[in-house]
């Protein structure tokens, strides 16, 4: 009986695990900032083949569940996604959140004069479930731009 205790607390806790980690905070917009230049850095350090390679590692150290580095070209090709591989080569000018905003065609349009910038934009936030607010931080480097973001909090 003791035992059996134990045992099922251990698998209460462990089936708990997961959404432990989806229970974190989101990261404050300077910990957006920092992460995107910190992606940008490795860029140049390390070349464009080696950093794609790693921004595109869901385990790699751009992507930490839903904080993660993503990575357009000028033209709103996406490069580089640890979360959804499958939009990797997809030009997502025409991408609209659900108010029907253009978020990339608005970023990659700014990046042209800017070389950085914020952007809101409506997403389903994927720990509450809920549509919100995205706050999005984006840097351009070599005709890439590099994009992170938090949910308003």
């Amino acid at each position: 009986m003791f035992t059996r205790r134990y045992v099922g607390l251990a698998v209460v806790l462990l089936a708990l695990a997961p959404v432990a980690g989806l229970c974190a905070d989101a990261p404050s917009k300077d910990e957006v900032v920092a992460q995107v230049k910190k992606a940008v850095a490795f860029y140049k350090a390390n070349g464009r083949e080696k950093a794609l390679a790693e921004l595109n590692n869901k385990d790699g150290q751009f992507a930490k569940g839903e904080d993660y580095v993503d990575v357009h070209d000028i033209d709103g090709v996406c490069v580089a996604h640890p979360v959804s591989p499958g939009i990797v080569g997809l030009n997502r000018m025409d991408q609209a959140d659900p108010s029907g905003k253009k978020f990339i065609k608005e970023i990659v349009e700014t990046a042209k004069t800017k070389p950085s910038g914020w952007i809101d934009y409506m997403r389903k936030n994927p720990v509450s479930g809920k549509i919100e607010k995205k706050l999005a931080y984006w840097e351009r480097a070599d005709g890439l731009i590099f994009k992170a973001g938090t949910y308003e909090q």
